[in-house]
């Protein structure tokens, strides 16, 4: 019985180099429209970093405010909304201000749930930190009455080379990502939203969180600096900082 021959038949080899060719076109522009896209998304981050961290100090500044017109611990009295006390730090990391907190201007965490907001985060996702003076806190010597004027604040801001502010009441500090020499690990404890259950973990100390520049180290008051982008880009210094001074209050 006769059965016909197969046939097969194969791309010539023209085609298949054409075929390979428009392989590897494909692959070329994907690779640069990754590269393309994943540089887009660096200065997307860049551009946002600035606005993320100054919304939440914002907020943070606004809730401080808030909470120090409401603060009066008699309410019912003729001085009434006359004084201005700030709420202590948070040391723990749970959000809850941790009283009573000394004599002496003192820092730690923003107390978020203090101030009945939801944890403030700068860009890198680190909660906020904050200083408070020493005649702002409960229980201080000299009441903060506006009548006839609060009292002083304990901190200095300064920028690169000049000084910005003097007789600050308060310091709120977007940390950033941890730099070269920050140890923030659960050393000890067990985790809270902003850092560890015992106090003196790496996870909650200042020294792991804020930076230094020019000589002044922002994790120890009263002295605080602030520098423009430019100068982070070439330091080993990332915090962000918003004040509040009396007359805000």
């Amino acid at each position: 019985m006769f059965r016909p021959a197969l046939v097969t038949t194969s791309a010539p080899p023209v085609m298949q180099r054409g075929a390979a060719l428009l392989i590897m076109l494909a692959i070329l522009t994907l690779s640069i429209s990754a590269f393309l896209l994943s540089g887009t998304s660096r200065i997307q981050h860049l551009l946002n970093t600035p606005y993320k961290n100054m919304s939440a100090l914002s907020q943070a500044k606004n809730a401080l405010i808030a909470y120090s017109r409401l603060s009066d611990p008699d309410l019912s009295a003729a001085t009434g909304l006359q004084l201005r006390y700030l709420p202590c730090p948070d040391i723990d990391g749970d959000g809850i201000e941790d009283t009573p907190c000394g004599a002496t201007s003192t820092e730690g965490w923003l107390p978020w749930m203090s101030l009945g907001v939801s944890p403030l985060r700068d860009a890198s996702g680190t909660c906020l930190r904050y200083f408070i003076s020493s005649a702002y806190k409960q229980g201080a010597s000299v009441t903060p009455s506006i009548t006839p004027a609060l009292p002083s604040g304990d901190f200095n801001l300064r920028n690169t080379s000049t000084v910005i502010a003097t007789d600050v009441v308060a310091v709120i500090i977007g940390p950033g990502h941890a730099l070269d020499g920050q140890a923030r690990g659960l050393s000890a404890g067990t985790a809270t939203v902003c850092g560890s259950s015992v106090s003196s973990s790496a996870k909650n100390l200042a020294v792991n969180y804020m930076d230094s520049i020019l000589g002044v180290d922002n994790s120890v008051a009263p002295n605080f600096i602030t520098a423009p982008v430019q100068v982070n880009a070439t330091a080993n210094f990332n915090d962000t900082l918003l004040v509040i001074l009396a007359e805000d209050l």
